[in-house]
């Protein structure tokens, strides 16, 4: 299949399908991030049936939203596709103009000399934790930056004591995110990548504990009204058995 295929299919639903008639830049918005997160989810399974599904429709979906952009904009696909090249030329002058930049780190000091704002850019709508990582890295690029992880650690720690010196909802808020904008940080200086690191904790704890209702059946015992101590300690047989 050659690219001017997807186009045609692209044109010709937006023409004979009822659904796809309707949709517009608005409306798709909650689609781009579900497949994005779909594609995130075929990657970190290493499944290429659906790697190669979801990087399909995520191909499907950018070019169906730029139909619907140049009927609601009137600009085609042409003018997108060649400033959107021109965008990444700019950005990569070291492959298509004569700069020389040794390795990634010289790449990535160009592209922030080449913001006026560090920030701009940084999608409102990013997973907060990604966007904070994001947001950590610019600062960091201009040397806004602790020099080891000690520092972010000892962060965490005075975040904890101010949350627990706080008495109001609106301070307590605001120390918890606090908490967590420091956590993003002592996660970046041990090169882990937060948003991976939540999820993969989200996906153990989901597991662990349908052990812990799957044991509780098992003894008959129903549990809401199972008492959070045998609970916890299932939980610590469980995590004992896994290593």
């Amino acid at each position: 299949m050659k690219i001017y295929d997807l186009i045609k299919l692209v044109e010709t639903l937006r023409k004979e399908c009822p659904w796809d008639r309707e949709q517009t830049l608005d409306s798709l918005k909650n689609n781009v991030i579900e497949e994005s997160y779909e594609l995130i989810e075929a990657i970190e399974d290493n499944d290429v049936s659906s790697i190669k599904e979801e990087i399909g429709d995520i191909l499907f979906l950018g070019f169906f939203l730029a139909k619907i952009f140049e009927e609601e904009k009137d600009i085609g696909f042409d003018e997108l596709i060649l400033s959107t090249v021109k965008k990444y030329k700019d950005k990569h002058p070291h492959v298509f103009k004569e700069e020389n930049f040794p390795d990634q780190d010289a790449v990535l000091r160009f592209w922030q000399k080449t913001k006026k704002d560090i920030f701009a850019g940084i999608s409102k709508v990013l997973p907060a934790l990604l966007a904070a990582k994001i947001i950590q890295e610019r600062a960091s690029k201009l040397g806004f930056d602790w020099e080891t992880h000690k520092g972010p650690l000892e962060k965490i720690n005075e975040e904890i004591k101010e949350i627990e010196k706080s008495s109001k909802t609106e301070d307590v808020f605001e120390e918890v995110g606090d908490l967590l904008f420091a956590c993003v940080n002592l996660a970046r200086h041990l090169s882990v990548d937060p948003e991976d690191a939540l999820r993969y904790a989200n996906k153990k704890f989901v597991k662990r504990f349908r052990k812990v209702m799957e044991e509780l059946k098992k003894r008959g015992k129903d549990i809401e009204v199972t008492d959070l101590e045998e609970m916890d300690k299932i939980w610590d047989e469980i995590k004992k058995r896994e290593g």
